[in-house]
């Protein structure tokens, strides 16, 4: 990688990586906050790769951060990924002995591999050593290994927004764009971007709303609650309105959603989503409520998408700053494991002769296969395999493993997503 970082980066990277972890928010806020507080000499995007890069393999960096400068420290951290990733500031000597030395750390690692194969999989692809070890129980060794490698790349999905252009126009027009893409077989409207000239936010296409991104996994939970005509749908999570979109797209306009959240802000930008999507917001009727707390009125709702509040850690190759997080805030997901399960009980207890569909952008059982155990056992809520895009079984040490599904990065090319569905 021919880049020209510095000692401004090592300072810069590592104080992103300190407000991931002390404030608690995505990469990109905290590569946001950190830029007003550092000169940077290189183009903006040189450095948003870089530390990205930096914050996805942390774990792997402060392992060789240990063995080549006998440190694990954030700016050891970035200082390693300097000596892996650059060939500016060495000597055609000092590069020889790094290599070297890497190359020895690399088999140390391999030793690992051999006595210890979960610390490998945590260091090697740098998620907590807690996650690994609850994915070990619902899949083997090289299963595991290949889930947790392709968690870590990230795939852009496009969806075609056809409330506002045809389908055929839209594939010309990016085509015209030189972007190169991949049509879902089943779903022609998704598209798996392989290529582009120029970044996609620069499109008219994407500016008036033609074409939004959308990853598969997403748009795979709103299929799965199969929207028609004429339903009245609760989208309890709603903002900022993608999937509430989504079911407009697919019902041709003709389905009516009540979208709920709790933020203000998410649904201002949900409102400005609307229009700009050219979804009739008429039909759409936006609320601001806690679904933990909300009461339903009347029988009309047959249908509901609670995609919760969740760790978010099926999204790891979007936001690799959630691996940092949970690495040093683990009793997250037992807090939103239980908004969830909040969210859940609150609506199911007023619903009858209902579906709905639960899912959650996370990887970690607590946050799907315990959540609705949990449910049937307290509720008697009968569980449905979501039956939509061929999805893998949820993992196989839960008793309703085969009535709930996942997406599988590895499998599926999505994000990491847990899918149920269930009647009321």
């Amino acid at each position: 990688m021919s880049i020209e970082l510095g000692d401004d980066f090592v300072d810069f990277a590592s104080e992103v990586m300190y407000i991931i972890e002390y404030r608690l928010v995505s990469m990109d806020k905290a590569f946001h906050y950190a830029r007003f507080r550092h000169r940077l000499r290189a183009p903006l995007r040189v450095y948003y790769n870089a530390v990205s890069d930096v914050v996805r393999n942390y774990a792997y960096l402060s392992f060789m951060a240990r063995q080549l400068l006998g440190s694990t420290s954030r700016k050891a951290m970035v200082k390693a990924w300097l000596m892996l990733n650059t060939n500016g500031h060495y000597s055609r000597r000092l590069r020889r002995k790094v290599r070297a030395t890497v190359e020895e750390v690399e088999g140390r690692l391999l030793e690992i591999r051999d006595k210890d194969p979960l610390t490998y999989l945590s260091i090697r692809y740098s998620f907590p050593r807690f996650i690994v070890e609850e994915l070990s129980k619902g899949m083997n060794i090289s299963e595991l290994e290949a889930y947790l490698s392709h968690l870590n790349r990230r795939v852009t999905w496009l969806r075609v927004n056809t409330l506002k252009i045809d389908l055929d126009r839209a594939i010309k027009l990016l085509e015209d764009e030189g972007v190169e893409f991949r049509q879902n077989r089943q779903y022609p409207f998704m598209l798996m971007v392989e290529g582009y000239r120029k970044p996609l936010g620069y499109l008219r296409l994407f500016r008036q709303g033609l074409v939004v991104p959308q990853d598969l996994a997403s748009a795979l939970v709103v299929l799965n609650l199969k929207p028609e005509p004429g339903d009245v749908i609760l989208d309890a999570c709603a903002a900022p309105g993608m999937k509430t979109s989504l079911i407009m797209q697919l019902t041709e306009g003709r389905a009516e959603v009540i979208a709920v959240d709790v933020s203000e802000g998410r649904l201002s930008k949900m409102r400005r989503l609307m229009r700009l999507m050219n979804v009739n917001e008429s039909r759409v009727h936006i609320a601001r409520s806690d679904s933990r707390l909300i009461k339903l009125k009347g029988g009309e709702i047959n249908k509901v998408l609670i995609d919760a509040p969740c760790t978010s850690s099926g999204a790891v190759s979007k936001d690799p700053g959630i691996k940092l997080i949970l690495d040093r805030r683990p009793n997250l997901v037992n807090r939103q494991s239980a908004v969830q399960y909040a969210i859940l009980s609150n609506i199911v207890s007023q619903l009858k002769d209902a579906e709905l569909v639960y899912a959650t952008c996370s990887i970690l059982p607590e946050e799907g296969e315990e959540v609705v155990g949990r449910l049937t056992e307290v509720f008697g809520v009968k569980l449905v395999k979501p039956d939509v895009g061929g999805l893998s079984d949820g993992y196989r040490n839960y008793p309703v493993s085969q009535l709930v599904g996942r997406v599988m990065p590895h499998i599926h090319g999505g994000e990491g997503f847990f899918v149920s569905k269930l009647l009321v």
